[in-house]
């Protein structure tokens, strides 16, 4: 079947997400990531495409299943004629906001990414500035928190694609001050896990997010093996940057897809404190962080033995 085929020329390109169409039940994400586990090396985390109305009454189970999901509009909106014939029925006009709404709050609740696509600058596939309303938009996208938002024809076959990723840049940034000026967007966290070692994560997650905010901290420094703990931190949303340091290389590139974590590469010393003092310098090269700016430092670095050492520190940056 075709379908398998290009899952397993995914897995020997050694992606990092893979996306599927149309998804309708918890079924084909399960089906699809036990037929991953069983043939990559490394994690692959699985993106579901909300895209037709037969996928709304499943949306629980779907986000519960995924790694991520993408709210494809595109295609919610398509005329019947447009669609494949296995896509289902498209979504009521008046429903698309509701729907993209409920979406972004269920992942943000149990801390699964979620991209939010299409239609945001169509105008500009032709004109090289947007409409009011699109910009509208985007403002409300990010005030829901989405963690991504993605271009489609815009930048693929559009006749100004910088200046409209530059557009959708620039109305983000601004947008994203003002939510964290105006504490806007903020939602009820259930508990994720009962499980003894994820509770004390996400608490300390949490508490260090709510001092970050209470502190004015200008970032919050995240040391983690598995991606974990930067995880849960941008499940908080908290107002300052989330750097995140780790050593292996596909948990890197994951993160990207993460709210607010900018993550980085780094071979971890036996010596905490010297991995604090490399990561400073890392950014004050950066100019990310300068001297005298309050950091919140988090981690929950794994030694070879297994034990988990946990710890939460107010530094300066030296």
């Amino acid at each position: 079947m075709q379908d398998w085929k290009d899952v397993d020329f995914a897995i020997a390109q050694n992606v990092d997400f893979i996306a599927v169409s149309f998804v309708k039940s918890a079924d084909v994400i399960n089906n699809l990531k036990s037929y991953i586990s069983s043939r990559a090396h490394k994690t692959i985390e699985v993106i579901s495409k909300v895209e037709s109305f037969d996928s709304v009454p499943n949306i629980g189970e779907i986000v519960e299943a995924s790694d991520g999901v993408m709210v494809a509009r595109g295609d919610l909106v398509s005329t019947p004629q447009d669609l494949p014939a296995a896509a289902g029925a498209q979504i009521p006009l008046e429903d698309v906001p509701s729907v993209q709404k409920e979406v972004v709050v269920r992942c943000r609740q149990l801390g699964k990414p979620v991209i939010v696509a299409s239609h945001l600058l169509q105008s500009m596939i032709e004109y090289p500035t947007p409409t009011r309303a699109e910009v509208a938009d985007i403002a409300d996208v990010v005030r829901q928190r989405a963690d991504a938002l993605m271009l489609s024809g815009e930048s693929a076959a559009g006749a100004f694609p910088d200046k409209a990723v530059n557009v959708l840049r620039s109305v983000a940034t601004q947008i994203e001050e003002w939510c964290r000026q105006d504490k806007h967007g903020q939602i009820l966290l259930p508990q994720l896990t009962n499980m003894p070692d994820g509770r004390v994560s996400e608490e300390l997650c949490m508490s260090a997010s709510t001092m970050a905010n209470q502190l004015g901290a200008a970032a919050i420094f995240a040391y983690t093996r598995r991606g974990y703990m930067a995880n849960f931190l941008s499940r908080c949303r908290p107002d300052c940057p989330i750097f995140a340091f780790t050593d292996k290389q596909e948990v890197r590139q994951r993160l990207n897809l993460r709210w607010g974590v900018m993550p980085f590469r780094l071979d971890f010393g036996d010596d905490p404190e010297k991995n604090i003092e490399r990561t400073f310098k890392l950014l004050k090269r950066r100019a990310l962080v300068h001297s005298g700016d309050l950091v919140v430092v988090l981690s929950d670095l794994r030694p070879e033995n297994g034990t988990v050492v946990r710890s939460i520190q107010i530094r300066h940056v030296p």
